[in-house]
């Protein structure tokens, strides 16, 4: 628990009043719910979860408020804890009061650096004018410039006496009208009048009413902001205009000064459905008539000068509610040239942002195939267009292409991209948006990335760029419809995280403890799979949600050497038995004359436990060492160091040592034994790994390719290197897990070694990774970690021993593949990579523990 430091401020002695005193409004967060405080700034606001206390945690410059009514009473007092985290330089933690509704603040209990070690300082006072006040507002706000600025606010007890010189009474809300609109055919509207009265005894002041976005919106809002005497009522209305087809909820919020209920909450639902004579198009239609409600990215922005602009909500890129059917098409290339615009750091310790061409988008030439609503890139997987550090590669994803009648006869185009550090796994992923006609015409690219996945360099890119469309046919363009409608048709079936709660109604599953061991604000995705349903997370960015979640690209970093490296051993010893067994020396050209790596054998090395080594410590060879070969881009260079940089200390096979060149020695030594086999233009990444497991697996054309040696060797680098979508990751876990090596009823990947990897062998789990415990609790086998749940205090009834295998990524990337079927991932880059309260959730859903 989080230590309780006291401050005391006020005139009043609180401890009897609070004691005598009657309780107007009190909140501890413990039910994990901030519904009732709004927010505004720049960060998130959330129940966050730390040794089983939930607080209200802010971050950046966000500030989260509520009203608390103390009509009719004196002597009033506040009672509350706040904490801080990683505050530096001028940041501040605030809890701020307001006698006038939020037009002016008095600070309560400020935190700066110093004070920011998680511990809690306490308030206790009366702020001014808080008696006999309906628009007392109390809020918590930080003043930070990172993600990690944290303020928590807990706690919170607001107390008084009944003033007796004020009318004896109580208001009592009471709210009258329907909820669910029921079907509604699209373009169509439905309205519902929401009686509010005040049925109790003293007048009823009614404050805000929010909550409501489209396809519902509030109109005649007599009722905002006014006061009702015993008796009387005022009225509101809500409508359901539905542009296109689905189920729609919201929430409708209202505030009162009343004690019992003072902030109510109404789930308003509603379905659309299709004309009678609709006609479904050729692919993905829209059912929308193309009037839009749009407030950035409008045509007079994308057709205006070049520039920096702003940034923006990404709902802004989103394909919107009432998006007609583009009335042109899209096939042909897209240009523009990347020069500089708008740019803000978020995190950069190592001085990124001096390199040259680190701030803006790469040159921009690609071939791109409209169909139906979706443009498809021609070329797709990793595009190696850097040529030197600081500059991007790129990946290129299919996006969305719309009609809205503000555009003035053009289509509107959004598509989702990712920038990748040259060389290495750091990525951003973004979205530009256009304007095109059937003539070649293109306003400005609008572009933005406030997201990614790297711990080191974290930025928010953005800008308008002029371009241009060149009409022409494309080669093989329905083939590549054709492969899209596969790929989308082929994805596991998807479901949000919250519906696991619905699906396992007994379980008591908590949804909100699932992911909770990674900050929000570090996470790009997560998810969990269980009776082959995908239940997913959101990926979620610092400007709202990223409107291209399924063909996110998510890197790989160190959960390639299982993805990469052990599946294509597991694969050449399934076709080749015995492979396993021969040695480096014998695989590896450059290893040839070096004795250390004569009895090393190709699965030694995936285990890490080739012998050679400086230091047995844990991980202390890859954090000193390592970067000279993570940053060298030719094959000479990084085999030179995989073969003679580490000393000889023992005989394979003894001790666990984490180096990334072993994998890439296992790639190199499985590329050449293959090719002894089949020839040499024979190439193990494409020709094997991705023939025989990535396309039967129906994986995402992401996957086609991987970083390589920038060198005529182009040696693929199974240490690291891929890049996935989340459908990826799941087909990959589901088929190791639970079909134990086997595509589509045919055993593909060795049988035994993925047992052993998998902990499914009790005679072969693999080398403890820290030696220094006398009960190994964590070990490694066959390119997979794993952990002894029973180990844990968190996981309940878990009392037997409980390996369960995983994968693991540089920055906080895991993926659980559990006992009982499940897999559980989470991709993130705050260093965390915990999961045992997830498993502790998902317990409830299937019993973890054997």
């Amino acid at each position: 628990m989080k230590l309780r430091k006291l401050i005391v401020l006020g005139l009043l002695s609180t401890s009897s009043t609070i004691i005598a005193a009657e309780t107007l409004y009190t909140a501890d967060f413990q039910d994990g719910n901030i519904n009732t405080w709004s927010t505004s700034g720049n960060g998130n606001a959330s129940a966050s979860l730390y040794s089983g206390n939930y607080s209200l945690r802010v971050n950046r410059t966000l500030s989260a408020q509520t009203t608390i009514s103390t009509l009719g009473y004196k002597d009033v007092a506040i009672s509350l804890d706040l904490a801080a985290y990683s505050l530096e330089r001028n940041d501040i933690c605030y809890v701020e009061s307001s006698n006038d509704g939020g037009s002016s603040w008095s600070t309560l209990i400020s935190l700066a650096n110093g004070d920011d070690d998680s511990s809690f300082f306490a308030y206790n006072g009366s702020p001014a004018n808080i008696d006999n006040n309906s628009n007392f507002t109390l809020r918590v706000r930080a003043a930070g410039n990172r993600n990690n600025d944290y303020c928590y606010l807990d706690n919170i007890v607001v107390a008084g006496t009944l003033d007796n010189n004020e009318p004896i009474g109580t208001p009592e809300i009471l709210v009258q009208g329907t909820t669910n609109f029921g079907d509604l055919t699209i373009n169509t509207s439905l309205t519902s009048v929401f009686n509010i009265s005040n049925i109790g005894d003293a007048d009823l002041t009614i404050g805000n009413i929010t909550g409501l976005s489209l396809p519902f919106s509030l109109s005649n809002n007599n009722c905002a902001n006014t006061s009702l005497i015993p008796g009387n009522s005022c009225d509101i209305t809500v409508n359901f205009s539905p542009s296109s087809v689905g189920n729609f909820n919201d929430s409708l919020l209202i505030n009162s000064n009343d004690i019992d209920e003072p902030n109510i909450s109404l789930t308003i639902a509603g379905n659309s459905i299709k004309e009678d004579n609709e006609v479904d198009c050729q692919f993905d239609c829209l059912t929308g008539n193309g009037n839009v409600s749009r407030n950035s990215i409008t045509y007079t922005n994308l057709t205006g000068n070049a520039g920096n602009g702003s940034l923006v909500n990404f709902n802004a890129f989103t394909l919107p509610d009432g998006a007609a059917n583009p009335s042109n098409n899209f096939e042909g290339v897209l240009s523009f040239n990347g020069v500089q615009r708008g740019w803000t750091e978020i995190y950069d310790p190592y001085l990124y942002d001096t390199l040259s061409g680190v701030k803006q988008l790469p040159n921009f030439n690609y071939q791109f195939v409209q169909h139906g609503t979706h443009l498809i890139p021609q070329t797709r997987g990793l595009i190696e267009s850097a040529t030197a550090l600081g500059q991007w590669d790129l990946i290129l994803e299919p996006g969305r292409v719309w009609d809205e009648t503000s555009d003035n006869g053009y289509s509107r185009a959004s598509l989702p991209f990712a920038l990748v550090e040259y060389n290495q796994n750091c990525t951003h992923n973004g979205v530009l948006t256009f304007l095109f006609n059937d003539e070649g015409d293109i306003s400005n690219v609008q572009y933005q990335i406030a997201s990614e996945t790297c711990a080191y360099y974290q930025f928010n890119l953005y800008g308008r760029l002029s371009a241009q469309y060149n009409p022409e046919s494309i080669s093989g363009s329905a083939n590549i419809k054709s492969a899209y409608e596969s790929e989308v048709s082929n994805r596991m079936p998807i479901k949000a995280i919250s519906a696991l709660a619905i699906d396992y109604p007994n379980s008591g599953v908590n949804i909100n403890n699932i992911a909770s061991e990674q900050d929000a604000e570090d996470l790009s995705s997560f998810g969990v799979v269980f009776n082959n349903v995908h239940y997913v997370g959101g990926c979620e960015t610092r400007y709202g949600t990223y409107p291209f979640c399924d063909v996110m690209t998510l890197p790989s970093y160190s959960t390639a050497k299982s993805t990469v490296g052990a599946i294509s051993l597991m694969r050449l010893e399934q076709k080749y038995p015995g492979a396993k067994n021969t040695t480096i020396r014998n695989n590896v050209s450059e290893c040839t004359n070096n004795n250390k790596w004569a009895n090393v054998t190709l699965e030694d090395a995936l285990d890490m436990a080739t012998g050679n080594y400086d230091s047995a410590s844990y991980e202390s060879d890859e954090t000193n060492y390592a970067v000279n070969w993570l940053y060298s881009n030719t094959h000479n260079d990084k085999v030179d160091i995989s073969c003679d940089f580490y000393d000889h200390k023992e005989e394979a096979g003894q001790t666990w040592v984490y180096h990334s060149s072993d994998t890439y020695l296992v790639g190199r030594g499985v590329n050449n034994y293959l090719q002894t086999q089949e020839g040499n233009n024979t190439e193990y990444f494409t020709d094997m790994l991705v023939a025989d497991v990535y396309s039967p697996l129906k994986l995402s054309p992401s996957m086609s390719e991987s970083i390589r040696t920038r060198d005529t060797e182009s040696a693929a680098v199974a240490a690291l290197g891929v890049f996935y979508h989340r459908d990826d990751v799941v087909k990959l876990a589901n088929m190791l897990n639970n079909d134990s090596g086997m595509i589509n009823g045919q055993q593909i990947l060795d049988p035994s070694m993925v047992n052993a990897a998998l902990q499914k062998t009790a005679n072969d789990r693999g080398l403890a990774t820290d030696p220094s415990q006398a009960t190994s609790t964590s070990n490694y086998n066959n390119g997979f970690w794993s952990y002894d749940l029973s180990a844990s205090s968190v996981i309940q009834n878990c009392n037997n021993e409980t390996w369960i295998p995983y994968m693991s990524g540089y920055g906080g990337i895991g993926v659980q593949m559990l006992p009982n079927g499940m897999t559980y991932y989470f991709f993130s880059d705050g260093f965390d990579y915990s999961f045992t309260t997830t498993l502790n959730e998902l317990n409830k859903v299937s019993n973890v523990c054997n």
